[in-house]
C-alpha cells in the first residue's frame, strides 16, 4: 500500500483530540483490528495479509471568523471497506487550513496466475504478472528447489508477456522436473524498502518429444482378423538415456492403449509397434523421465498422421472328392482357393507344413488315394488357413 499517512506509529483509534482538532486514523483486518504493516519505506506499507479498511478523520470547528480565504475550519475524510486492490482512493477536504488529503492505492503481491492443470511444457512458457495497470515493474526468477532463485535479468510491466526460454539458462541443460517462477516487484525504482515478492508458481519441464521422420509406415496383419500388424515410427532424433516415450494409440479417435519405449529399443531412430489389430489409427507421443509413470499424454504431445492397418480377406477353399471309375480303381482329390494372400498351398494326410505343395486354380492333387478318409490343409502365402 503506498499512502500519505504513515503506518502503525501513526495509528488512532476511536475519536482523539489532537492539539484542538479531533483526528482518528486507522487500517483495519477483516476482523475489525487494527493491521500493522511488518515493513515501511517511505510512503510504502508491506502487509502480510490484504487490509479490509482505511480511515482517516480530521475535524477542527471554527474558532473565529474571518471574510474570503482564511478562519481554521477543517474537515477531512476518507473511509473505504472493503477495499478493492489495484485501485486508488483520495479523500475530501473543506477548509481553508487544513492536512493533506489523505489517499492511498494498493496491489496484492498475487500477480501470478495459477497454471493450469496440466502444467507441462518442454521449451518455453509464456508468464506474465496480471491484475492491474500501475507502474510496478516485475523482476523474474526462477528455481528448482523453491529456495534457491536464479535472476533472468528481465523485468516486465502489469500484463506485459515475459516468455521464458530454457534453453537460454544453461544450468537448466538436462533438466526435466519443477521449476518455480517469481517476480521482484519493484513499485518505487528510487528506494529498494518497498521490494516485495510475488507468489510463487510452479510448473513442470518435460522433454522436448522427438519429431517424427515421415508417415507411419503401417504392416497390414498377417491373416484375417488377426491383431499381428505393425506400425513403424521413424524420429528425426534420439531420446536420452535416462527419458522413455510414451505412446498412446488411438482407434477412431478413442483410446486403446498405451506403450513404454526405452532408448535402448529405438534402434537407428526407428521403433515398431507390433500385435495391432486391423483398423485407422493416430499415436500421440511424448518423452518422459523413466521414473515418470503416468500412462497418459499431456495436453502437447506430438499426433501422427492417421495411418491404416488392412485386413486381409479370409482365406477359402473348396474340396471335392473324384471317386474311382472301377472297383480296383484309386480316388483323387481336387481343391480349389480364393482370398487371403496367394500363392496358395497344401499338405495331404498329416503331411508337415515344410512338405507343403503350390498350385493354382482348380487344382487335382495328383496322388491316388486308397478308398477311407482324407485330410487336405489349404494355406496361403502367409500360413494362414481358413477359419
Amino acid at each position: 500500500m503506498k499512502t500519505n499517512y504513515g503506518g502503525c506509529d501513526y495509528y488512532v483509534d476511536g475519536t482523539h483530540m489532537y492539539e484542538d482538532y479531533e483526528y482518528e486514523y486507522k487500517i483495519l483486518d477483516n476482523n475489525g483490528n487494527w493491521l500493522c504493516p511488518i515493513a515501511e519505506a517511505g510512503e510504502y506499507l508491506i502487509f502480510n495479509q490484504m487490509p479490509n479498511a482505511y480511515l482517516f478523520t480530521s475535524y477542527k470547528a471554527e474558532t473565529y471568523s474571518c471574510s474570503g480565504p482564511c478562519g481554521d475550519y477543517h474537515s477531512v475524510n476518507l473511509m473505504v471497506a472493503p477495499i478493492n486492490t489495484c485501485q486508488k482512493y483520495e479523500g475530501v477536504a473543506y477548509g481553508y487550513s487544513r492536512p493533506d488529503n489523505p489517499s492511498f492505492e494498493i496491489i496484492s503481491n498475487k500477480v501470478l496466475n495459477d497454471p493450469p492443470a496440466d502444467n507441462s511444457f518442454c521449451d518455453a512458457i509464456n508468464l506474465a504478472a496480471v491484475g492491474c495497470t500501475g507502474t510496478q515493474k516485475f523482476y523474474w526468477e526462477y528455481s528448482t528447489d523453491a529456495v534457491n532463485y536464479t535472476k533472468t535479468n528481465t523485468n516486465t510491466v502489469f500484463n506485459e508477456n515475459f516468455q521464458f526460454i530454457k534453453a537460454n539458462f544453461t544450468a537448466l541443460n538436462n533438466y526435466f522436473g519443477t521449476i518455480y517462477f517469481r517476480a521482484l516487484i519493484d513499485s518505487d525504482p528510487s528506494i529498494t524498502e518497498e521490494n516485495i515478492y510475488s507468489n510463487v508458481v510452479n510448473y513442470n519441464i518435460t522433454s522436448c518429444s522427438p519429431l517424427l521422420n515421415g508417415d507411419p509406415i503401417a504392416a497390414d496383419v498377417r491373416c484375417n482378423n488377426e491383431s499381428n500388424g505393425s506400425v513403424t515410427l521413424n524420429f528425426k532424433t534420439d531420446i536420452t538415456t535416462n527419458q522413455k516415450l510414451l505412446l498412446n494409440l488411438f482407434k477412431d479417435n478413442n483410446f486403446m492403449t498405451h506403450k513404454f519405449v526405452s532408448a535402448a529399443e529405438i534402434v537407428n531412430q526407428s521403433f515398431t509397434w507390433t500385435g495391432i489389430a486391423a483398423g485407422s489409427y493416430t499415436i500421440k507421443y511424448q518423452a518422459q523421465t523413466n521414473t515418470d509413470n503416468n500412462t497418459l499424454v499431456g495436453s502437447l504431445p506430438v499426433v501422427s498422421p492417421t495411418f491404416t492397418i488392412a485386413n486381409v480377406t479370409p482365406l477359402t477353399f473348396k474340396v471335392s472328392p473324384i471317386q474311382p471309375a472301377c472297383v480296383d480303381d484309386k480316388g483323387k482329390i481336387q481343391i480349389s482357393a480364393s482370398g487371403g494372400t496367394s500363392p496358395y498351398f497344401y499338405v495331404l494326410d498329416g503331411e508337415p507344413l515344410t512338405n507343403k505343395h503350390s498350385f493354382t486354380g482348380l487344382y487335382t492333387i495328383p496322388n491316388e488315394l486308397l478308398e477311407g478318409d482324407h485330410t487336405v490343409v489349404v494355406l496361403d502365402s502367409r500360413d494362414c488357413i481358413e477359419k
